[in-house]
């Protein structure tokens, strides 16, 4: 059974059978620890207040296989990478209700009725700095530090696996949000991805993916960064 809605951005989504497995994982941190990452691309804008709102993507790497089914229109691809959200300025900590959406842009020349593309996200890491300690100096290393002695965790089914089933237009340009409109407090948030896993079947001649990440504050004031698009046959 398919159900289909409206985005807050105008798009129809076509969403076949959610939470397929495990629970979301919103990322439990404790002790000391760091992590780094290299930034692949970031856009930003300055709002009205003198707060700069940078969007990233970073650690972006595509693995395509033979395609399961081992029909010529067929790709199957994973996907890894994080995207990331970094306000800084005089008041980066007040910010409330900010917006991430993630997804693809996949292009191809023609695709047969009937064409889908098919994507199972893993539980995505969710990881917000907090006044709890957390403390997330995104640009330019992206680094997730603890202060010494915090434990901080942060967890319920925030954004669990699920499966996305969704149609093809006739040719173009479709565009695939998998994560649309995550909200969150606060001057920085990070989602990695880990094992995306995505088929797309009746797409004739090269397939094309792209990446991109959007953040949109309360105000209203948007950044969206876009990927380097990549030839997955």
């Amino acid at each position: 059974m398919t159900d289909i809605t409206t985005s807050r951005y105008g798009y129809k989504r076509f969403t076949r059978a959610v939470a397929v497995a495990g629970i979301a994982v919103l990322g439990m941190v404790m002790g000391n620890g760091t992590a780094s990452a290299g930034v692949d691309n970031s856009s930003s804008v300055v709002d009205a207040g003198g707060n700069r709102i940078e969007v990233l993507q970073g650690d972006t790497s595509y693995h395509t296989v033979p395609p399961l089914d081992g029909v010529p229109t067929s790709v199957e691809f994973f996907h890894d990478g994080y995207a990331a959200v970094n306000i800084t300025g005089p008041n980066a900590a007040e910010f409330e209700d900010t917006q991430l959406t993630l997804g693809y842009q996949i292009g191809y020349p023609v695709a047969l009725a009937g064409a889908t593309i098919v994507l199972n996200t893993p539980n995505l890491d969710w990881f917000i700095e907090s006044n709890n300690g957390i403390d997330l100096g995104l640009v330019p290393e992206l680094e997730l530090g603890l202060n010494a002695g915090t434990a901080a965790g942060i967890g319920g089914s925030i954004i669990p696996s699920q499966e996305l089933d969704i149609d093809l237009e006739p040719g173009g340009i479709t565009t695939v949000p998998f994560l649309e409109g995550q909200e969150f407090d606060g001057p920085s948030a990070l989602v990695r991805m880990q094992g995306m896993h995505g088929f797309i079947s009746g797409a004739i001649g090269p397939v094309t993916i792209r990446p991109y990440a959007m953040a949109v504050t309360a105000n209203g004031d948007s950044v969206m960064t876009y990927g380097v698009p990549q030839k997955l046959n």
